[in-house]
């Protein structure tokens, strides 16, 4: 009876594994990998997949287990897939509303040191720094939109810093700070309507999931970029007075640097991109990396040159505290907006003339400002 029961306790097990062998070959990863795995990832990794088949039902491809006619075809679109995972420079990531994540490409690992299939299923807070949890449970917050009762299904745009886990060797890491490394991400929300039973025009909008591709902050270090024309690099105090500049800002916008040091870089920069810029100087004091939204910095003659930067804490090699920050910025147009800048000479003029005692004219004169200003601001 014993001798029985172990036997079919045996066949159960060999059974059991020869389902989850079955299972395992099903995954659209390679057999090298598939063949590894333990039950408790087959399951893991199973369930990934069928979330992301729920999400993405016609756009998974014959990669994901939608077999297709068209073979050839989808020979070409998954080298080409892959080639795009290659020169992206970064990798695709999704994440369902509870923080689990559905799909990583194997791009991740080149950023990160960390597999495809050990983050794959597994929760995104695991793998950042805790006091960013607060900032990702925000970006998974979907809000209903006006007139709702329209629309099916629509997508939010996210874009955010993560300090994630990075187990590479140094050489390889890039910057990282406690282990931690800043990944910029960019993507969207993907939100849908489930229809209730009472009106076909009521409904309860849901995050489906989020789809982001995540970049290294910046591609190499700060110190070992190579400056091309169209870049300066600028090294500043912790509150953004500036300290040196390179000569190829004068080419691009007129300044020697002479001029620039010792002033704020939001003394130079266009009123209406300050608040973008203050909050990507919050962020750099808090991670330590981050690369601004584009700006406009204003040039010498008058106009503007459109601007990105990417800026770095630098540490104090004996004390580990922030020094300095520094900052490679790609220029990315001519001076522009010279008419605006002569128009806002003669809307400050225009100010003094209402304002002062020896200006005040009466109401046609701040109606010509009225007009002005809006002529000048629609030039911005």
């Amino acid at each position: 009876m014993k001798e029985k029961s172990k036997n079919a306790a045996r066949t159960r097990r060999e059974k059991e594994n020869s389902e989850f062998y079955e299972l395992a070959k099903l995954l659209p990863l390679p057999s090298a990998i598939t063949s590894q795995l333990d039950k408790a990832s087959i399951i893991r990794l199973t369930t990934s997949y069928l979330k992301m088949r729920i999400v993405f039902p016609e756009g998974l491809g014959e990669s994901w287990g939608h077999v297709s006619r068209t073979r050839s075809l989808d020979n070409v679109g998954r080298e080409l897939g892959s080639h795009l995972l290659q020169t992206l420079d970064g990798f695709i990531f999704v994440v369902a509303p509870d923080g689990k994540v559905m799909y990583i490409s194997e791009t991740a690992s080149v950023h990160l040191g960390l597999s495809q299939v050990e983050l794959t299923g597994n929760s995104i807070y695991e793998y950042i720094h805790p006091a960013d949890h607060d900032e990702m449970t925000a970006v998974l917050t979907a809000h209903q939109p006006c007139h709702s009762h329209f629309v099916q299904e629509y997508e939010m745009e996210r874009s955010f810093f993560l300090r994630m886990k990075c187990v590479l060797a140094k050489r390889n890491a890039g910057l990282t700070c406690g282990g931690y490394k800043v990944i910029h991400c960019s993507g969207y929300l993907k939100i849908r309507q489930y229809s209730l039973d009472m009106s076909p025009f009521d409904g309860c909008y849901q995050n489906v999931g989020l789809v982001a591709v995540g970049h290294s902050l910046p591609p190499s270090a700060v110190t070992e970029i190579k400056l091309h024309s169209n870049m300066f690099m600028f090294r500043a105090s912790l509150d953004m007075k500036l300290i040196f500049l390179d000569s190829r800002v004068a080419e691009l916008t007129g300044y020697e640097p002479q001029d620039l040091i010792e002033k704020t870089l939001y003394h130079h920069v266009h009123s209406c991109d300050s608040f973008h810029l203050r909050c990507a100087h919050h962020l750099l004091l808090v991670k330590g990396q981050v690369t601004t939204k584009y700006y406009r910095f204003l040039a010498k003659q008058g106009g503007w040159v459109w601007v990105q930067s990417y800026a770095t804490i630098v540490h104090n090699s004996r004390s580990s505290r922030p020094h300095c920050i520094v900052s490679v910025n790609y220029v990315l147009t001519t001076v522009s907006g010279k008419n605006g800048a002569v128009l806002l000479g003669c809307l400050v003029f225009l100010q003094w003339m209402v304002i002062s005692p020896s200006g005040r004219h009466g109401t046609a004169e701040r109606d010509q400002q009225s007009h002005l200003s809006f002529i000048f601001f629609g030039l911005m």
